[in-house]
């Protein structure tokens, strides 16, 4: 693929399709322009946008975690918080309906706090129980504050903000983007979809089975 655009220029393209609202929910993405590409791509576009850098975070059972652990096997990742009353709980559930129909891949679905202050391990792992996500399947992830912004944002390439004042309530302390990532066994990001959309999860879907399937090296 020549002439492939820069993560700054990814990350523009991406702020103009994306939603950083938590309260609101986005229109599907359409690409860039007539003839740019999408980057919610159907399950056996070639299309890719790069490598996920390396990251170091804990799981909500108090493990690091770093990409290096997990390369080899394909990967759905997202950006939620446990208190949340936005979307949140809309993308659970897309997450808890992709668990059901990957259920017999190895992908694996991943959750980074946006809130990490609040979102400790051991308030993950009950977040995650009520969710009913298998942790051999669904990991949830926290970290420092400077850990979950550069992985938000330079290897998701979502954007967030995070709230603050007097009369912020705890369920809307952060505005973050609502769309999945689709990575896959060699590390590489395959696309966003959004996860409050049933027909956009189901095409996340469709692309993950495609990519379960695809060899490592690519």
């Amino acid at each position: 693929m020549t002439g492939r655009p820069t993560a700054r220029a990814w990350l523009g393209l991406l702020a103009l399709a994306l939603t950083v609202a938590c309260s609101e929910a986005a229109a599907p993405v359409q690409g860039a322009g007539s003839s740019g590409p999408r980057t919610d791509p159907h399950p056996e576009d070639p299309a890719s946008f790069g490598a996920l850098p390396e990251f170091h975070l804990t799981t909500a059972q108090g493990a690091a975690l770093t990409l290096a652990e997990l390369r080899g096997r394909p990967l759905v990742i997202g950006a939620l918080y446990s208190t949340c009353t936005g979307p949140c709980p809309s993308v659970a559930r897309g997450l808890q309906a992709l668990q059901r129909e990957l259920a017999d891949t190895d992908v694996l679905l991943l959750v980074v706090s946006v809130d990490p202050a609040a979102d400790t391990p051991e308030v993950l792992a009950r977040y995650a129980a009520r969710l009913g996500a298998d942790p051999a399947r669904w990991i949830f992830l926290t970290g420092t504050d400077a850990e979950v912004q550069r992985f938000v944002r330079e290897g998701l390439w979502l954007p967030y903000a995070q709230q603050t004042g007097p009369d912020v309530a705890p369920g809307e302390r952060v505005t973050h983007d609502v769309r999945l990532l689709a990575v896959d066994r060699a590390g590489v990001r395959r696309g966003w979809y959004e996860g409050t959309d049933e027909n956009q999860v189901e095409r996340l879907a469709r692309r993950m089975l495609h990519l379960a399937g695809e060899a490592v090296a690519r």
